[in-house]
């Protein structure tokens, strides 16, 4: 019979309790709807934080994504992004029948809306990018 230092095996109990999955880690999704022509269908989308799990919060994403306003794009929500202790965040042209639109993730709020708002005044056109706004923005924080 082998025996184990209680130092060996502190370490290995160590190493378990990291690779075991945290069931107080917070979770959330991201989920978009597009046919490709936001000027015609719009566009759809879905957020979820603080889940308890993952599935949870993708589960949840995609409920609302398929919800939205705008039933073409709604048909075709997909999860875009999973997160955890992230923040996400939703930037569109306010104008009805204009192109703009972005999504992203970041550390805080202020990282994932800068994003977003990249990607909407990229889409949006020269004439448009300015009108960019974040539409929605949540962090996925509690524990």
């Amino acid at each position: 019979m082998v025996r184990k230092s209680a130092s060996g095996m502190a370490a290995i109990m160590i190493v378990a309790l990291l690779l075991t999955p945290d069931a107080a880690t917070p979770e959330g999704a991201l989920a978009i709807g597009s046919t490709g022509n936001v000027t015609k269908d719009g566009i759809a989308y879905g957020g979820a934080y603080n889940h308890p799990n993952r599935q949870s919060a993708i589960d949840a994403a995609l409920s609302t994504c398929r919800k939205w306003k705008a039933p073409k794009a709604a048909a075709r929500c997909e999860l875009v992004a999973t997160f955890t202790r992230e923040c996400y965040a939703v930037a569109n042209d306010p104008k009805a029948g204009t192109p703009g639109t972005g999504w992203a993730t970041g550390g805080d709020k202020e990282t994932a809306g800068q994003r977003a708002l990249a990607a909407c005044r990229a889409t949006a056109g020269r004439n448009r990018r300015d009108f960019c706004v974040v539409d929605q923005s949540n962090c996925d924080v509690n524990d």
